[in-house]
């Protein structure tokens, strides 16, 4: 594991293997369960620790991480993402401190637009950002049932998107008036 002088704490080279990084995730994940919600009477004990979805995007390695007390999209980098790591998420001031789900916000600029994530950190895997998508696991039987109601969440979305891209005549016309407004009056 590298530590950059943003002290960002990189995945050791043995993660830089995806099904590696995948396992240790999934196995750092089985350690959290155990050490701090395996009584928790509010997460689904029932649903498994999983990833799914896997992909590439720009330097980051993307895939949803399924708890029983989460779905989230994790996002972990390949190098040093640059972005600055305050003094009590530094690895030194993680050591003997408590397993936290979300840490500080930061803004993650990619190509599929803005993310917000939150930072994270695992001795075992480093740093890595964590965008929680569904925080209340009781209402679901089977991971195909999170994943369903996530992809639901999705379609809705997708759905209203498209909606607001249809023309509006009217907009048009004053967005048309209010750049040859600003064009001539300048």
């Amino acid at each position: 594991m590298q530590l950059a002088e943003s002290f960002w704490q990189t995945v050791p080279e043995a993660l830089q293997n995806d099904n590696a990084l995948l396992t240790t995730v999934t196995e750092e994940h089985r350690r959290i369960y155990t050490s701090y919600f395996k009584y928790d009477l509010a997460v689904n004990h029932a649903l498994p620790i999983m990833t799914h979805a896997f992909r590439r995007l720009e330097q980051w390695r993307v895939f949803l991480l399924l708890t029983p007390w989460m779905l989230a999209r994790l996002f972990i980098p390949d190098r040093d993402p640059g972005l600055p790591v305050p003094p009590d998420w530094q690895p030194q001031a993680r050591i003997g401190r408590d397993y936290q789900v979300i840490g500080p916000v930061f803004d993650l600029s990619l190509l599929i637009g803005k993310q917000k994530a939150h930072l994270n950190h695992s001795p075992a895997i480093g740093h890595y950002l964590l965008h929680p998508l569904i925080l209340s696991m009781l209402n679901f039987q089977t991971p195909q049932e999170v994943f369903a109601a996530w992809n639901q969440v999705i379609e809705t979305r997708n759905r209203n998107l498209q909606q607001m891209e249809q023309r509006n005549p009217l907009q048009e016309e004053i967005t048309r008036r209010e750049f040859f407004n600003g064009l001539f009056n300048a």
